[in-house]
């Protein structure tokens, strides 16, 4: 259960054969240019952090009085983990409860209502959660349906997969709006069928820290990364297994000047670490992968992307019990959605519920 500094070893040496990456550049571009035109359009003009976060911040006040986008009150309990020193930030949101879904399994051929057929809500996306075009190949919207403010989507403006690897682009453009916010933000991303995915167009999603007034600006589980960075010795970018925790999880430091092209490189040494080649050996206390986890291409896992540090969690399942759980999970700050859930988890621990999902 527990992670192997060995395996870290073990997972550098794979990480060797990974893709090398790609070149990419980036602007922040202002472009009143339709929705339809998502994936064509030009970016005419250049914000700098300052105006980006500027541009946020106006869009969301605008999205929230018309109605284009919408935030759920949450009532916040504070879980502290003894054991990791970790302050477990715990939303209870009871009206996302009621959130349109599917038609029941029943009502199929039923003589009901056919069910509407899904549409992808990034192509096009609504004009009114638009807020700039990051660069040719990302854009940045806010989240529809928030539970804190200034939630927005880094959203590839061609179609592609979430279950695909990050890469420079990717990286390098949520990296820049991480720098924008002003006390800094937490990226994650969500990749494969148990990781707590919702869509399936390639997205990172971005919250401001910190999660609740009384924490510092930084997620609840970067104690625990800087413990392992000492620990290891681990130079930045270069990926130690983060100790002390009941599942497997790798991280690696970053520097502020961090570029496209080492922030994809060290997540592809991070994503070496989480396939099963990689996991160390099995044992009494050690989750092996599970037997859907073969290939690169079926591995489910977390990433979680500050200034300091990077950090990816591999998946064995999306839930345990009544709570499902993503990437926020493993910084420290779980959504539930009633008060059975909330119980789940008091009596379960989140360390413990992470551990579950995790391996």
């Amino acid at each position: 259960m527990f992670a192997t500094r060995g395996a870290a070893l073990r997972c550098r040496a794979r990480a060797a054969a990974a893709v090398a990456p790609g070149t990419a550049q980036f602007r922040l571009t202002f472009d009143p240019a339709p929705a339809a035109k998502m994936a064509t359009s030009p970016a005419p003009s250049e914000l700098s952090n300052a105006e980006l976060w500027k541009r946020i911040v106006e869009v969301y006040n605008r999205a929230q009085s018309t109605g284009a986008c919408s935030k759920t009150d949450t009532k916040v309990e504070l879980l502290p983990d003894p054991s990791t020193g970790i302050e477990f930030v715990v939303r209870v949101a009871t009206a996302l409860k009621s959130k349109p879904k599917g038609p029941p399994k029943e009502a199929e051929g039923s003589g009901a209502a056919a069910p509407k057929a899904w549409r992808n809500p990034f192509l096009p996306y609504e004009e009114e959660l638009w807020v700039s075009h990051l660069s040719d190949s990302h854009t940045l919207l806010l989240n529809k349906f928030n539970v804190v403010e200034h939630h927005v989507l880094v959203v590839t403006r061609a179609f592609q997969s979430q279950q695909d690897p990050l890469n420079a682009r990717d990286l390098g453009a949520a990296w820049k709006v991480l720098q924008a916010l002003p006390q800094g933000g937490l990226a994650f991303y969500n990749c494969g069928e148990h990781s707590g995915r919702s869509q399936p167009h390639k997205h990172l999603q971005i919250v401001p820290l910190p999660f609740t007034p009384s924490q510092p600006a930084e997620a609840p589980v970067q104690g625990v990364v800087q413990v392992a960075a000492s620990t290891s010795g681990a130079a930045p970018y270069t990926p130690f297994a983060v100790q002390g925790l009941p599942y497997r999880c790798y991280a690696a430091l970053l520097d502020p000047t961090a570029t496209p092209e080492q922030l994809e490189s060290t997540f592809q040494q991070l994503l070496a670490c989480c396939q099963p080649a990689a996991a160390g050996p099995s044992g009494a206390g050690h989750h092996g992968p599970s037997e859907h986890q073969t290939s690169s291409s079926s591995v489910s896992y977390n990433v979680i992307l500050t200034s300091r540090f990077m950090m990816l969690v591999p998946r064995r399942k999306e839930m345990e019990g009544p709570c499902a759980v993503n990437s926020l999970g493993f910084a420290g700050t779980v959504l539930v959605r009633s008060e059975e859930e909330l119980g789940f988890v008091r009596e379960t621990g989140p360390l413990q519920l992470l551990a579950a999902v995790g391996q």
